[in-house]
């Protein structure tokens, strides 16, 4: 029966109504698909629509990535990451999770090897230690190490505390401490780890202190044997346990100055050691760029002859230097900054030391910004702003390291990335 033309009248207002909904709704869920994928372009999104964005990572299992609802990773450069700057945990499943949220290889930083007292140890390592032919100066490594697996010499001793493990590793007129708790050694765990994921694992060396008077920025080589000594064991460990790379965590600025030659000194002696313990083992270096006006500015020719000194260190071992950027820090622009304070961009340093050796050549990125406060002060970077300090390098380098994935300023809280966006993948450090 026909409807009458008050109940047509209702009828097509309500159909209107409801076709309207449709439409707003598949408009709505079309600009959420735009949103979410970025712009194909390269162009930037607002900071409000990167924050819109922004999805906490959730771990599950080793291998979980974004669930169904959420967006996927987006990179808008072409540039990648290959490594990221990471503390392993004493966890194998917590070290595991943070590998596959970087989706790259892994460098550790390097502990140190300082002066210490034997009165800080208990009574029965105090006790071995006295044992020892000899006086002994008493040294520590500050890292977490078990040597469980790992030979030590006839005179060197391992004494369990209560669940603490103790390694006195003797040296000529010395002995290096090494402690863990329940078994701790982060370094280990990445190695167990990071074959089941693929990836690389390059460890850091132990570094002695600083100087504590005169040039407090140059390390401390009146124990350099110590260093050295124990080091031949560090490597020989890490060698058993399937290193495929270390990383020499004294810092210096890019230059060839004379000046610099306690830390280039220290950097060729651990080359030899890994020569005659691990031949051939891959060598990462990662010198910092002073490009502001009123500091020892270096110029892109100083940088350039920096690079090739380094690069003559290696041995059978090949070396492969990844400048930290500076725009973390400061030290550093990029061209499209056009900042008066500084000499010379990021750029045109990456130009000059690609002209010396493209090969080995690649970069550090510091994901954070400086901070308003004193010159240790930092503050968080933006993912606009990484894409363009990786843009920037990206003709110049063989991949970019990033710096750091734990911690305050950490790579993994910024939007997409954290989720290895911009990542190349695993096993692509040499």
């Amino acid at each position: 029966m026909p409807a009458s033309p008050p109940a047509r009248s209702r009828s097509l207002r309500t159909g209107v109504a409801f076709a309207a909904i449709i439409l707003a709704v598949v408009f709505l869920g079309w600009m959420a698909i735009v949103l979410a994928t970025g712009d194909d372009d390269g162009g930037n999104q607002s900071e409000n629509q990167e924050q819109s964005q922004a999805v906490e990572p959730t771990r599950t299992g080793p291998t979980a990535g974004p669930s169904p609802s959420e967006p996927p990773p987006v990179c808008r450069v072409d540039a990648r990451f290959v490594a990221g700057f990471m503390s392993p945990q004493n966890s194998d499943e917590s070290t595991a999770e943070r590998l596959e949220l970087m989706n790259t290889d892994a460098v550790t930083f390097g502990g140190w090897v300082r002066p210490t007292e034997r009165d800080e140890y208990p009574e029965r390592v105090r006790n071995a230690v006295d044992d020892l032919e000899g006086t002994h100066d008493v040294y520590r490594y500050t890292v977490e190490m078990s040597w469980e697996g790992t030979d030590l010499l006839d005179d060197d001793a391992i004494i369990h505390e209560g669940d603490t493990e103790y390694g006195i590793v003797e040296l000529e007129n010395a002995v290096v401490i090494t402690s863990s708790a329940d078994g701790n050694d982060p370094f280990h765990s990445l190695l167990r780890t990071a074959p089941e994921l693929d990836a690389q694992g390059y460890i850091g060396l132990p570094v002695p202190q600083m100087r504590t008077e005169g040039d407090t920025w140059l390390p401390d080589n009146s124990y350099a044997d110590v260093v050295d000594g124990f080091n031949e064991y560090f490597v020989r460990a890490y060698q058993e346990r399937g290193a495929d790379g270390y990383y020499l965590a004294m810092e210096m600025p890019l230059t060839d100055a004379d000046h610099w030659n306690p830390v280039t000194d220290y950097y060729g002696r651990q080359v030899e050691i890994i020569d005659d313990v691990d031949a051939g083992a891959p060598v990462l270096i990662a010198p910092y760029l002073e490009g502001r006006a009123d500091a020892a500015t270096l110029t892109p020719d100083t940088a350039a002859a920096g690079y090739q000194k380094l690069l003559n260190l290696g041995g059978e071992s090949e070396i492969f230097v990844a400048p930290q950027d500076g725009l973390g820090v400061g030290t550093t622009a990029l061209e499209a900054d056009d900042s008066a304070e500084h000499e010379y961009t990021t750029e045109e340093y990456f130009a000059a030391l690609h002209d010396v050796d493209a090969e080995h050549l690649y970069v550090t990125i510091e994901a954070m910004t400086p901070g308003g406060g004193d010159s240790e002060s930092r503050e968080d970077s933006t993912r606009d702003r990484v894409e363009e300090q990786l843009a920037a390098v990206d003709a110049y380098v063989q991949g970019a390291i990033g710096y750091q994935w734990a911690g305050q300023n950490s790579i993994a809280e910024l939007p997409h990335l954290g989720r290895g966006a911009c990542a190349a993948g695993v096993g692509e450090l040499p």
